[in-house]
């Protein structure tokens, strides 16, 4: 009995030993294969961030450039809309081409309504706000030297904005009128 209690125990460490020796061996290879999964994956997201990167370093070379061709071909400007019941609004940092006119920034920002005649554009409407016959539409420039609004001498299609100026459009009801606040 001892004899073949020994056998049936051998027998027993011989299958496990076996059986641990193939699952050994399946674990081992499915790592393998995962391990060269991964340095696969690895080497290709490395090579796809590189290329991103060289791409991004390129686009932003490319949006600079733009960037910069944009800025010499446009100006900026501060733009105050006062409807005159208390109500301003500013419309500063305006981006408007280059030769841009009082006229044509406050076309680029508001709903705008005008006349022409042989003494140029007349403004009727800003916004809805329409002119009538004790009310109309002026526009100001800032004097940055004195600080102070000052009334143009020319019509509004022929006042040439700078970079960096600040012009006024007023509804305004008196003429000479106040400067605007």
């Amino acid at each position: 009995m001892e004899k073949r209690t020994f056998t049936y125990v051998t027998l027993a460490l011989l299958v496990w030993a076996i059986s641990g020796t193939i699952v050994a061996g399946y674990y081992f290879t499915q790592y393998n294969t995962y391990q060269n999964e991964y340095e696969n994956l690895a080497s290709e997201f490395n090579t796809l961030s590189d290329t991103l990167g060289d791409l991004s370093n390129t686009l932003s070379g490319k949006i600079g450039d733009l960037s910069d061709i944009m800025e010499s071909i446009s100006l900026r400007v501060n733009i105050l809309v006062s409807y005159g019941n208390g109500t301003n609004m500013w419309y500063n940092d305006t981006a408007l081409p280059l030769a841009s006119t009082a006229f044509t920034a406050i076309f680029a920002i508001a709903d705008v309504k005008h006349t022409e005649s042989e003494f140029g554009i007349f403004v009727t409407s800003i916004n809805g706000v329409v002119g009538n016959s004790t009310h109309f539409w002026l526009y100001w420039g800032w004097d940055v030297e004195n600080s102070e609004w000052i009334f143009p001498d020319v019509g509004a299609s022929q006042y040439i904005l700078h970079r960096g100026d600040t012009i006024a459009w007023t509804y305004e009801s008196e003429y000479p009128p106040p400067p605007p606040t």
